[in-house]
């Protein structure tokens, strides 16, 4: 299936799936684990710290604070589908009671984006089974 934004799609697995039909029916989520409360992102198939593998999907707060971003001008990006979007500005991201996550911010300058920035997440649709977050000034 092609890509509503005409980008690549992501490998979408079993371990992955949960993740973005989530963010295409507008939520966040991430896999939590019932032993030591440790929530994973990425998806992977043990906790990150005790290596329980009885990971659950929780639905995590949608707000965050950017921990670092880049900004790319990259005109290898115009080969992905981003033309319309450059600059594109990457970030970590603290989500509020989650795990640090990779994730594009938009609707503002590039010399506006601060380490520290209060964000919140929006979904993105990218097909007819999976969606994307980004995040925007809060």
């Amino acid at each position: 299936m092609e890509s509503i934004a005409a980008k690549p799609l992501p490998d979408i697995t079993d371990l992955t799936r949960p993740f973005w039909t989530a963010a295409r029916e507008g939520r966040l989520v991430m896999q939590k684990c019932p032993s030591c409360g440790t929530v994973n992102f990425h998806p992977k198939p043990w906790c990150i710290e005790c290596g329980d593998r009885g990971l659950e999907w929780t639905e995590m707060q949608t707000g965050g604070t950017v921990y670092s971003y880049t900004v790319s001008h990259s005109v290898a990006m115009n080969h992905l589908g981003w033309q319309a979007e450059l600059p594109v500005i990457m970030c970590l991201i603290d989500i509020d009671g989650g795990a640090r996550m990779y994730a594009q911010v938009t609707d503002v300058a590039a010399e506006d984006m601060q380490i520290g920035m209060r964000v919140k997440a929006y979904f993105e649709p990218i097909s007819e089974e999976a969606g994307i977050p980004k995040f925007r000034p809060a």
